[in-house]
């Protein structure tokens, strides 16, 4: 049986075929959900379908594959015949998305196994760092790196498919995120659950672990329903 394989000319150095150039949609949709997550498209504000086709300069077909795309991960909703908008954060926005991350992720801890260890040593001292730093008011590193330091344990997990589900949540948990993060006991009390579950990677105790994060994001998803709520009345 025959294999097709792609011309020798178009393979790099490293012996790979190089990665197909972006399409429109693809770029449409990096540049729309950078804007949802960094808050320059604000929630509850109608977009227009031709407006941001116009704003590309490509027609609708590939502006609707992207707002697709992004409509199924939550970080669009429709809003009129033609239009669509960022939906607010929430409550219910908190818990389903802590809600999956929390059952993602505590299953990528219970086998996450053969962390390199110069891998834990460099993530304690960013962590060291970071918490040193958030306990002076500087809360920006913490926050910046929350995906890095989860993904320590999620990327030994040797599960592609929750890996997948995981990153597919990652706008709006960028979103939630940032929102928290201006919240100074939120952010320290993280920090403290950051460091148990630093200590669990570092003894390799997945039960440990597995404990650690569960308690960690229960913790999170609490703080935040309790701030929102507040802010509710």
């Amino acid at each position: 049986m025959s294999v097709s394989v792609p011309p020798w000319e178009s393979l790099d150095m490293s012996g790979r075929a190089p990665r197909k150039a972006p399409s429109l949609a693809d770029q449409a949709y990096e540049a729309l959900k950078q804007w949802v997550v960094d808050g320059d498209l604000p929630a509850g504000v109608p977009l227009s379908e031709n407006d941001l086709a116009r704003r590309f300069a490509i027609s609708r077909s590939p502006l609707r594959e992207a707002v697709r795309r992004l409509q199924d991960e939550g970080l669009l909703e429709p809003s009129g015949p033609r239009g669509f908008s960022v939906p607010p954060l929430s409550v219910e926005l908190v818990r389903d998305v802590y809600g999956v991350r929390r059952a993602l992720e505590t299953a990528a801890a219970e086998t996450a196994v053969s962390i390199p260890p110069e891998e834990i040593v460099r993530m304690r001292a960013r962590l060291d760092d970071q918490v040193a730093r958030a306990r002076q008011g500087d809360f920006a590193p913490f926050n910046n790196n929350d995906f890095a330091f989860h993904d320590l344990f999620v990327a030994h997990c040797g599960n592609r498919l929750l890996i997948n589900s995981l990153d597919r949540l990652r706008g709006n948990l960028k979103r939630i995120i940032t929102y928290a993060g201006q919240f100074e006991a939120h952010t320290l009390e993280s920090c403290e659950e950051h460091l148990a579950i630093m200590g669990a990677m570092e003894s390799g105790d997945t039960a440990e672990l597995r404990h650690t994060v569960d308690v960690h994001i229960r913790g999170v998803t609490e703080r935040l329903v309790a701030t929102f709520e507040a802010d509710r009345g």
